[in-house]
């Protein structure tokens, strides 16, 4: 996949583009259905595929939330992406020149000058230009004008039929530790991805050794015990993963720990992804070591019933 940092770029050489505009946070399953549609077009007409998208968020850039708000990193993002065959990515810098542009005018100097667009796939609730004035019904009346097509992608609700999907909703859940309605509305686990760093090396003292690492700049899942997956060099394996400070040892940053179950490699510096499936239980402080001992013992035996294992 080819990618462009559009604030940057002066020329932009590409042809014959389809084109999909939005933040894809989450790339839940309504963003799904709009790249479905992207690529359903860009293969029957014999044009490229391409997904632009704003970084930082817009929310981000006004300040209207904290930097963990992200559901996934930028990079998860492009490899989601990227694994799906989109053949480019469009990086625009979300910065004060783009936020004051009117709605017309990011169409008239973004989309047709400078990417000249043949098609273009929004979603329904599709908002662009200064105040957000932009919709729909302005990207049709340029239409006219400019002579690109628009493909309008519905609302993709939820089995209830009531709520659609919903990057916010699914923020929520993962702050909420509901990692099976995440996992509902992204047709995916969750995951967190880090290098492998050291710890204290308190969880080997007691047998009981874990793969710690930092978190992103990503939303933060609630603290407490989770049953994981966990993938390394594109082997999965499966554990049992503590996110939190880790009161019990005056712990004073964030970390999440995850204790891989038949396991025995050195592995500090590695890369791990790791998948949230199900919470145990909330992160707790205990007053001493063999309290807490006790209390993985447990969740040991949980996270062993969860996996059948």
């Amino acid at each position: 996949m080819k990618i462009f940092k559009l604030n940057t770029v002066t020329s932009f050489e590409e042809k014959n583009l389809c084109l999909a505009i939005g933040n894809f946070d989450g790339f839940h399953k309504g963003h799904q259905e709009i790249i479905r549609l992207l690529k359903e077009i860009s293969d029957k007409n014999k044009l490229s595929s391409a997904i632009m998208s704003f970084d930082p968020h817009p929310r981000l850039f006004f300040k209207q939330i904290d930097d963990t708000f992200n559901i996934y990193t930028k990079e998860d993002k492009i490899k989601f992406l990227d694994d799906l065959n989109i053949q480019i990515y469009i990086d625009f810098s979300f910065d004060k020149i783009l936020s004051e542009l009117s709605s017309n005018e990011f169409i008239k100097k973004i989309l047709v000058n400078k990417l000249k667009i043949k098609n273009l796939v929004v979603g329904s609730d599709f908002k662009f230009g200064k105040s957000r004035s932009g919709n729909i019904d302005v990207l049709n009346e340029y239409a006219k004008i400019y002579g690109y097509n628009v493909y309008l992608v519905d609302t993709v609700k939820q089995k209830n039929q009531t709520e659609k999907f919903s990057s916010t909703i699914i923020r929520n859940n993962i702050k909420q530790g509901r990692m099976e309605n995440v996992f509902q509305s992204l047709g995916r686990y969750w995951h967190m991805t880090g290098k492998i760093i050291k710890g204290q090396m308190k969880a080997r003292e007691i047998n009981f050794p874990t793969a710690n690492m930092e978190p992103g700049n990503h939303i933060l899942p609630k603290k407490g015990v989770y049953c994981v997956e966990v993938i390394h060099e594109d082997k999965k394996y499966l554990g049992i993963a503590n996110f939190g400070q880790r009161p019990t040892v005056d712990g004073n940053k964030l970390l999440l720990e995850t204790h891989i179950f038949n396991f025995d490699q050195e592995i500090y510096g590695n890369e791990l992804t790791v998948r949230f499936l199900t919470f145990i239980r909330s992160e707790q402080k205990f007053d001493n070591f063999e309290l807490l001992t006790t209390q993985i013992n447990k969740d040991i035996e949980a996270a062993k019933k969860y996996h059948k294992i």
